[in-house]
């Protein structure tokens, strides 16, 4: 160790001022390196979630005829999803009330609904990336008594929301 007091030409206070700086400097050096901390930053960008398209076709329900008044049928929804990503079904709502097609014009009340199945559906239901699948609803469309008699042989457009999930 050496004794800054004895510097040839140096001063007192100057010698104690030049040992408090390496004392603290060490001490920094010290400090910095036992009680380090590091910083930064990262980015991630969310991907956007194309738009599924859904056809529901409304058939009968195992055993029975074509839907009438009084009747229920299942729903067969046909799910397209053009993502490069499988995504779940978690759930399918009525998003308005069904229309006939063009060529059954006196179809004006169809008297249809369709009854929301529990989310979420079970059994589950997985449409594959940048495929289609069909989940079949059972008893998910009634039509009650009040419809058209113009409805007879009609096609049904029924607008659903659906709920997915990645």
């Amino acid at each position: 160790m050496v004794n800054f007091l004895q510097l040839k030409g140096a001063r007192p206070a100057a010698a104690a001022a030049a040992a408090a700086a390496l004392l603290l400097g060490g001490g920094a050096a010290a400090s910095a390196y036992w009680g380090t901390a590091g910083s930064g930053s990262g980015s991630q960008t969310a991907g956007q979630l194309q738009v599924l398209t859904t056809e529901a076709l409304t058939q009968p329900a195992s055993g029975q005829q074509p839907i009438a008044p009084g009747g229920v049928a299942d729903a067969a929804v046909r799910v397209t999803n053009p993502n490069p990503y499988a995504v779940q079904l978690y759930s399918v709502a009525s998003a308005g009330p069904a229309t006939a097609d063009a060529a059954h014009p006196q179809c004006v009340t169809t008297g249809l609904t369709f009854q929301n199945p529990a989310a979420p559906l079970a059994p589950t239901a997985t449409v594959p990336a940048n495929a289609s699948l069909t989940v079949v609803l059972p008893g998910a469309v009634a039509m009650d008594l009040t419809s058209d008699p113009g409805c007879q042989g009609a096609s049904f457009r029924i607008p659903l929301t659906l709920e997915v999930r990645k």
